[in-house]
């Protein structure tokens, strides 16, 4: 995108003044919000992936993500009848909730209704998967993506600019085509709190969960899908195997697994599937009634384990009947699935090669590379599991993925017996570790990354509770490795839940002194900064400060890290004399040890002179802004980001110290910079043109002042609406623009509706109110 920022080693450091705040970014760094006397500084997001906001999403929103497409429904026809109509005619409820138990058909029912509408009708079809806040918020920002959100809007919704469920619904609720909106396996119904899930006169939503009674239903009109009456669960398995039995013996097959649709489905399926020899209804019946049952009892009610042993007990016959056909590795691969998540999996994961290196060929009965395709191709044929293409974007080839029931998976973990579940996991583990992508950033590996986000957290559960000490660790590593790619992408949102359980594992397994559990308790505290919680963020950043000052010592790299982070919290709480000893040690140590040039060193010098601005020592600011912008030029060249970032900070300091004639040539050259380096619309290019508005005011250029603050005001309305504080910040502006100019009908007109603004969202005490009063008044008094 045009708006990106280089990562790594491919960029540097970013800086950004605004107002009278301003933010720094360095590679490795944290992100700052900065506010010096009168306006608070640009809150800002991560630093950027090399693709548009959102690309971190899923692979398609647009097909169906879980059940295969159903061939026929029995047995839902009120239901389907209701559900079709709410859809095509926009007429009754506005939100439909399918719940009803594991493996009973509630995302079948609902491809059904996505399926015969989309493709039938002049309906827009979204599937989302809601089974955790980060499949669920990157679903849903791609839904409005594809409904024509910007580039801009996502990106402010990245950075934590605008709420992301406001931004969605914004774009689902207006008028044009209907759509329909699929939010599947939504069991947390928590998950969608926040605004996720609205009423909508122009679309329609269909929920799919396991809870019934949730007040985040009450908008909704309730279906419950239950068990198949026997005449119809009979009527499944005919159609899946119709010579294989008569209608008396798939009645009776049909009470045997419990009418349950997913049971159904993996039976029929078996059924048609005998190549070697007839197997029929009768024969299934026998078989089961002497296979000893998968004992799992996790279900929320007690028919509920019932049915998972009654599934369990299925796949087990599946599984025979494969072993039977010469492919008794099918049972391994079925367990290795078991070990991750009921997300889409891509299948490169067991890609020929990587399955002896992974210690598959010394299990009991070992998988090889040369046997995985005849296994897969089974197990797709008893449909206990099911392979899709999803197309790639801009011309990408397709992601290949697996795709098994969560119910499925979870009776086969439950049924591996305990002596093969350590090298199972630790296989898996290895598999993982072997299948993440390379460090150069695509949007293809990107992608892959954000899917086994999910399969990262279920290895990890998975690997404390059964695999041992060393498997532990492997998964670990693997859950590290993922965590840090991401956060190296500007994720640090999506990565919140990842990196809170790899500490939560690792408090538990690793010594509390460990440098590694250090480094995992600091890159938690800085997704803690971008959850909100920056009291938590603060505690965390101060805890591992001390422990790695003893441990690593003062002037260890990591420990001035801890010192540079614990920074932006300090200083969004407004403790100045803090904030300033915390990075003036970050700096000075950095300079001793990386040297003045290192871009970490100038980050953290930059945020000095910042710092200092606040606590009124003019002349050390003016120093350190100069010495930084030629370090920077000197070192890193003209063009290279932080030194167009520390031209910006030059023209900051000078700005804030009263001198904005001196001010106005770096002002312009970082303004210029940043629209070169970062594109027109960048918020760093924002940022500045703000600057240089405010320093054009200072020397009477009201003119070019009020261009560029209209501008800044147009993109960040966009962007953030209408009332977000970095909108209300340049609305000031433009009163104190309109001041300058003359204009004092239009200042105190502005002034007057941003004053309102400010009330609404700061109150009456807040800096920015209070500033907003103040040109106001001075407004008022001129115009009399």
């Amino acid at each position: 995108m045009s708006e990106q920022q280089p990562r790594g080693n491919s960029g540097g450091p970013g800086v950004v003044a605004e107002g009278h705040g301003r933010v720094f970014q360095a590679d490795g760094d944290q992100h700052i919000t900065e506010h010096h006397h009168h306006y608070s500084g640009e809150a800002t997001g991560p630093n950027f992936p090399q693709q548009p906001p959102g690309g971190m999403g899923p692979d398609s929103i647009r097909v169906p993500l879980a059940a295969p497409k159903p061939v026929v429904v029995r047995n839902r026809d009120e239901a389907k009848a209701k559900l079709l109509s709410a859809v095509t005619t926009l007429g009754g409820a506005r939100i439909h909730v399918l719940h009803g138990l594991g493996g009973c058909g509630k995302t079948t029912l609902a491809r059904f209704v996505f399926d015969e509408t989309v493709d039938g009708h002049a309906v827009e079809g979204f599937w989302v998967n809601t089974a955790s806040r980060s499949a669920l918020r990157a679903g849903m920002l791609s839904v409005a993506a594809e409904r024509g959100a910007t580039v801009a809007e996502l990106e402010a919704v990245h950075r934590g600019h605008r709420p992301a469920a406001d931004l969605v619904w914004g774009y689902l609720d207006r008028p044009g085509t209907p759509w329909v909106l699929v939010m599947d396996n939504a069991d947390d119904p928590g998950v969608l709190d926040g605004g996720w899930i609205r009423p909508s006169r122009y679309g329609t939503v269909l929920v799919t969960t396991r809870q019934g009674q949730s007040p985040v239903w009450s908008d909704a009109e309730l279906h419950h899908i239950g068990l198949l009456p026997p005449q119809d669960a009979a009527l499944v398995l005919s159609d899946l195997a119709p010579s294989t039995g008569s209608d008396e013996e798939a009645l009776e097959l049909a009470q045997a697994v419990g009418r349950l649709p997913l049971a159904l489905m993996l039976v029929g399926s078996q059924l048609s599937d005998q190549l070697l020899e007839a197997v029929t209804m009768a024969d299934f019946r026998r078989r089961l009634a002497h296979e000893p049952s998968v004992q799992i009892d996790n279900g929320s009610v007690p028919w509920d384990s019932d049915l998972r042993r009654t599934l369990g007990s299925t796949w087990q016959l599946s599984l025979d009947a494969l072993a039977e056909r010469g492919l008794p590795e099918a049972g391994t691969l079925m367990r290795l699935f078991s070990c991750f998540a009921p997300d889409p999996l891509p299948i490169s994961l067991i890609r020929p090669g990587g399955l002896e290196a992974a210690g598959l060929g010394r299990l009991e009965t070992p998988l090889s590379s040369s046997r995985v395709e005849a296994c897969l191709r089974g197990l797709v044929g008893q449909a206990l599991v099911l392979v899709e293409d999803f197309p790639g974007r801009g011309g990408e080839r397709p992601t290949r993925i697996v795709q098994l029931h969560a119910l499925v998976l979870d009776t086969v973990f439950g049924g591996i017996p305990a002596r093969l579940r350590a090298p199972l996991l630790a296989a898996a583990c290895a598999l993982f570790l072997r299948a993440l992508p390379e460090e150069v950033p695509t949007p293809a590996g990107d992608r892959m990354r954000n899917m086994m986000v999910p399969h990262a957290v279920q290895l990890l559960r998975n690997a404390e509770a059964e695999g041992g000490e060393d498997v532990v660790a492997t998964a670990l590593t693997s859950a590290r490795r993922l965590r840090n790619d991401l956060m190296e992408r500007g994720e640090e949102l999506t990565v919140h839940p990842l990196a809170q359980l790899v500490v939560d594992v690792a408090r538990r397994n690793v010594p509390a002194d460990d440098p590694v559990f250090l480094e995992d308790q600091h890159q938690l505290a800085r997704t803690l900064f971008w959850a909100d919680d920056h009291d938590a963020a603060i505690s965390l950043h101060r805890e591992v400060l001390t422990r790695r000052e003893r441990i690593l010592g003062a002037d260890s790299p990591d420990t001035l890290r801890s010192a540079h982070e614990l920074f932006f919290g300090l200083y969004l709480l407004g403790d100045w004399p803090a904030a300033e000893r915390t990075i003036r040690r970050a700096a000075e140590g950095r300079e001793r040890v990386l040297g003045e040039g290192h871009p970490d060193t100038l980050h953290s010098r930059g945020l000095l002179a910042e710092v200092l601005c606040r606590i009124g020592d003019q002349e050390e600011n003016v120093r350190i802004s100069e010495e930084i912008c030629e370090v920077s030029e000197r070192v890193l060249g003209a063009e290279h980001p932080i030194t167009i970032s520390s031209t910006l900070t030059r023209a900051f300091v000078l700005d804030e110290v009263g001198r904005p004639a001196d001010a106005e040539g770096p002002a312009r050259r970082a303004l210029e910079g940043c629209r070169r380096v970062h594109g027109e619309q960048h918020w760093l290019a924002m940022a500045s043109a703000n600057r240089l508005a405010m320093v054009l005011r200072g020397l009477g250029q009201w003119e070019e002042a009020q261009q560029l603050a209209e501008e800044v005001l147009g993109v960040r309305q966009s962007m953030l609406g209408d009332e977000h504080h970095l909108t209300l910040l340049i609305r000031i502006e433009l009163v104190r623009i309109a001041f300058v100019a003359g204009r004092m009908e239009e200042a105190v007109q502005k002034g007057r509706e941003t004053l309102a603004a400010c009330r609404r969202v700061y109150g009456e005490d807040h800096q920015e109110t209070i500033d907003c009063l103040t040109a106001l008044r001075a407004a008022e008094a001129a115009a009399q």
